[in-house]
């Protein structure tokens, strides 16, 4: 009688590979390093993501800081150059300039309006 050995081989090599592959995919020393490199490499690269933000935003908000400075000093000047042109003596100038001089007592003219009850 034949027996076939070359199948029975295949199959023992089979049930060494199932035995075996739990082996292979536990976690030595090495293995448990370089998973801790890597998260601390991906913690490192979410800290600098965030300091980077945090860095472009503080730009943008001293910018606008600046800006709003200007801002004030120019509405402070606006405001100064208001009161300026508003100062009853500028008018009074301005009035005389194009011809105009104060209204006398008897050019005063009342009107009267009956009421319409």
């Amino acid at each position: 009688m034949a027996v076939n050995t070359e199948r029975i081989s295949s199959i023992l090599r089979a049930r060494e590979r199932r035995i075996s592959l739990p082996r292979y995919l536990r976690l030595d020393g090495s293995r448990y390093l370089l998973g801790l490199v890597l998260i601390l490499a991906l913690m490192s690269l979410v800290v600098l993501l965030q300091t980077g933000g945090v860095a472009t935003q503080g730009y943008a908000i001293s910018s606008l800081e600046a800006e709003k400075t200007a801002l004030m000093r120019e509405r402070s000047q606006l405001q100064v150059r208001e009161a300026h042109a508003q100062s009853l003596d500028l008018i009074r100038q301005r009035a005389e300039k194009i011809g105009l001089r104060p209204i006398k007592p008897d050019q005063v003219r009342y009107m009267e309006i009956p009421s319409s009850e």
